[in-house]
């Protein structure tokens, strides 16, 4: 008995992780994007693709809010569901639990959707480079406060807690790699962008506008700093 009860939680968490992550699978594919792995942790789980860091900040938007979206849908179905089949036990772990996983990924912190979601807000109010650094921020912050909250009423969560300080170390520590990821994704694309932006250097670029960087298109800019031949 106790075997089937542990198995009944276990097989709800992987079907709100299901559902969470083909909600984003379904719009990188809407978006034509690829997805390479899915790896599942005991707290959640990770979807790699070939998102890049200089896709569109709606596309990133929608695809990061759509696994939460997802899970939003799931209640009225597992609602239904209840009337005419599933258990009340079953029914009642899974609005406990879909709302946890639902709440914790919302949270503003590396890796979590929560922290893409507002970097696609964020770039557009500020240059690139500044969004990481406030991202950053925001992450250090909330893990802190995140840390006293669950640490208060859990014991257990050491492990997910790790993983996310681990997570947001390793932006920080890669931020000069992640702009200059950014900066070459922009040198081998043409930015047609209509909104212009004149900035002294690139460390100051915006994501969703035509950058003028002393008065010459960020092109022509970008295409000499890596050296590529048009």
């Amino acid at each position: 008995m106790l075997l089937s009860g542990y198995f009944n939680y276990f097989l709800i968490i992987f079907f709100i992780l299901l559902i969470h992550d083909l909600g984003h699978i379904i719009t990188l594919k809407y978006f034509n994007y690829n997805v390479s792995s899915i790896i599942i942790l005991p707290f959640g789980s990770i979807l790699n693709s070939n998102l890049k860091q200089n896709s569109k900040s709606l596309e990133i938007f929608i695809i990061s809010i759509s696994g939460v979206l997802a899970q939003i849908m799931l209640y009225p179905i597992m609602h239904f569901l209840n009337q005419i089949y599933i258990s009340d036990l079953s029914y009642n772990i899974f609005l406990n639990y879909n709302k946890i996983i639902l709440l914790f990924n919302l949270l503003p912190i590396i890796p979590l959707d929560g922290s893409k979601i507002m970097l696609s807000v964020l770039e557009n109010f500020f240059s690139y480079k500044k969004t990481l650094k406030i991202i950053n921020i925001i992450s250090i912050i909330t893990i802190i406060l995140f840390s006293i909250y669950i640490t208060l009423y859990s014991l257990n969560s050491f492990l997910i807690i790790m993983f996310l300080i681990y997570k947001t170390w390793f932006e920080i520590k890669n931020h000069k790699v992640l702009f200059n990821n950014f900066l070459l994704s922009r040198a081998l694309s043409e930015n047609n962008n209509k909104k212009i932006k004149y900035i002294p250097n690139i460390k100051y670029i915006f994501k969703n506008k035509f950058n003028f960087i002393n008065n010459t298109g960020e092109n022509k800019v970008l295409k000499a700093l890596y050296r590529i031949n048009n």
